[in-house]
C-alpha cells in the first residue's frame, strides 16, 4: 500500500475520473499467461529470496519463475550465481530445495553429469574422449542475478538492465530509499507459505488498495485509523493509533526500533509494492515482504517472510508470535476475498472489466506498469 502527501492526493482526487481495469480474461486465460511469462517474468527484475539463506560456498536453493526453474549457488570466491535448472544433456531437472551441495558440485539424478558451482561441466560419464564433445562449452546457461538490501534479484532476459535501472522506474519508487531500516542487516526469523487459489494480479491488486479493509480486516483498522476510511495515503505513512507501538496482535512490542529510523518512523506503517511481485511492508522493529510464484493462471504460491535484526533473533526471549499471529490473521482474511474475485472475474459479465474509483489509483498504477510491459499501451 503506497503513500503520499496530503496536497498531492487532495489535487489528484479533484483531477480524478473513473478508469477502466483489466478486462475479466486478464486473470484467467492460459494465452494471457503466456505473454506474461514472456514479456513481464522472463524480462523484469524478480525477486527470489534473501541472500543470507545461500551466504557460504556451496549453499544453494531452488525457485520457480511463473514455471522456470531457477538455481541459485553460491560459488568459490564466495560469488553468487543464478542457472536454469536444467542439465546440458538432455534437459533434466539438476537440483530440488535447497542446502549445500555435497563436494561443491551438482550432479544430474538422470546420467550423473556433474558441475560445479560456478556451473562448470566437470563430469561427463560414458561420453568417450574421443567423440570431441567440449565440456567447457556446455556449462549450465546462467542469467544475470544482483543483490540490494539483502534480496536477491534475477533476469532471464539476454541483455538486461541494470537492476538499479529497473528499481528506479518502479511505480512506488525506488527500495533503495528506504535504506534507514538497513534492510540488508536484517535476517529472517520467520516464513509462511500460502497456496492461493487466485491469479497474482489479483493478490498485487489487492495490496495496492484498501477500500476493503473496514470490511474485511477489523485488527487492522484498529490499528491503523486511517484505513477505516479506505485510504492508504498519509505524509509519511499510514500513522498508527495513539499508543500502539507496532502491527501486532495487541500493538505492543518488547523489540527495540532499529537504529537508524527517524522518530517520525517509528510510529507508522509503510507498505510498497516493487514490480512485479514483491512486497515490503516496514515497521518500526521488523519488516515482512510478500514475494509471489504464480503457479499458473489461476493459482498463485504467497510466501510471506518476517525479518529482524540479527541480535533481537539471536537473544533468549525472541518471540515473533505476536507479529507473526497477527500478519497470518491479515494474510488469510486477503487470501478468501482474492479467491472469492478469482471466481468473479471469470463471469462473462465482467468480460470487459470493471472500474477504478480514486482510491483505486495504486491499482490502477500497477496496471499501467502490467499494461505497459505487456506492450499494450
Amino acid at each position: 500500500m503506497a503513500v503520499e502527501p496530503r496536497e498531492v492526493t487532495d489535487r489528484a482526487r479533484s483531477e480524478w475520473r473513473p478508469k477502466a481495469t483489466l478486462p475479466g480474461d486478464a486473470y484467467h486465460r492460459p494465452e494471457v499467461w503466456e505473454r506474461e511469462k514472456e514479456l513481464i517474468f522472463q524480462a523484469a527484475w524478480y525477486c527470489v529470496g534473501r541472500e543470507e539463506e545461500i551466504a557460504e560456498p556451496g549453499d544453494f536453493m531452488v525457485r520457480d519463475v511463473a514455471g522456470e526453474g531457477v538455481l541459485l549457488a553460491r560459488a568459490k570466491g564466495e560469488k553468487l550465481r543464478a542457472f536454469y535448472n536444467v542439465c546440458r544433456h538432455r534437459g533434466t531437472r539438476l537440483c530440488d530445495g535447497e542446502g549445500h551441495a555435497k563436494s561443491n558440485v551438482f550432479v544430474c539424478p538422470y546420467h550423473a553429469w556433474t558441475y560445479d558451482t560456478a556451473g562448470n561441466l566437470l563430469g561427463t560419464p560414458n561420453v568417450h574422449e574421443d567423440e570431441g564433445f567440449d565440456r567447457s562449452s556446455n556449462s549450465l546457461w546462467q542469467m544475470a542475478v544482483e543483490v540490494q538490501d539483502g534480496f536477491i534479484y534475477v533476469n532471464m532476459s539476454s541483455d538486461p538492465e541494470t537492476l538499479g535501472d529497473f528499481l528506479s522506474r518502479n511505480p512506488e519508487g525506488d527500495p533503495a530509499e528506504h535504506t534507514r531500516w538497513g534492510l540488508d542487516e536484517l535476517r529472517l526469523g520467520h516464513r509462511i507459505d500460502y497456496e492461493v487459489a487466485a491469479n497474482w494480479k489479483i493478490i498485487l491488486e489487492n495490496y495496492n488498495e484498501c477500500l476493503h479493509c473496514p470490511s474485511i480486516h477489523p485488527e487492522l483498522v484498529s490499528l491503523v485509523p486511517l484505513f477505516k476510511k479506505g485510504l492508504v495515503e498519509g505524509e509519511r505513512g499510514a500513522e498508527l493509533v495513539h499508543g500502539a507501538q507496532t502491527l501486532s496482535m495487541d500493538g505492543t512490542t518488547n523489540r527495540p526500533p532499529f537504529p537508524s529510523l527517524e522518530p517520525e518512523d517509528c510510529r507508522v506503517y509503510f507498505g510498497m509494492t516493487v514490480f512485479p511481485t514483491f512486497m515490503i511492508n516496514y515497521q518500526p522493529d521488523y519488516v515482512m515482504t510478500y514475494r509471489l510464484e504464480p503457479r499458473d493462471p489461476l493459482n498463485t504460491l504467497v510466501i510471506s517472510e518476517f525479518l529482524f535484526r540479527p541480535e533481537v533473533i539471536e537473544s533468549a526471549d525472541f518471540d515473533p508470535s505476536g507479529v507473526v499471529d497477527f500478519w497470518d490473521l491479515v494474510s488469510r482474511q486477503d487470501w478468501s476475498v482474492c479467491e472469492r474475485a478469482q471466481k468473479g472475474v471469470r463471469s462473462r459479465a465482467f468480460s470487459k472489466g470493471g472500474v477504478f474509483p480514486f482510491n483505486d489509483r495504486w491499482v490502477h498504477e500497477f496496471n499501467r506498469r502490467y499494461r505497459e510491459s505487456m506492450d499494450e499501451g
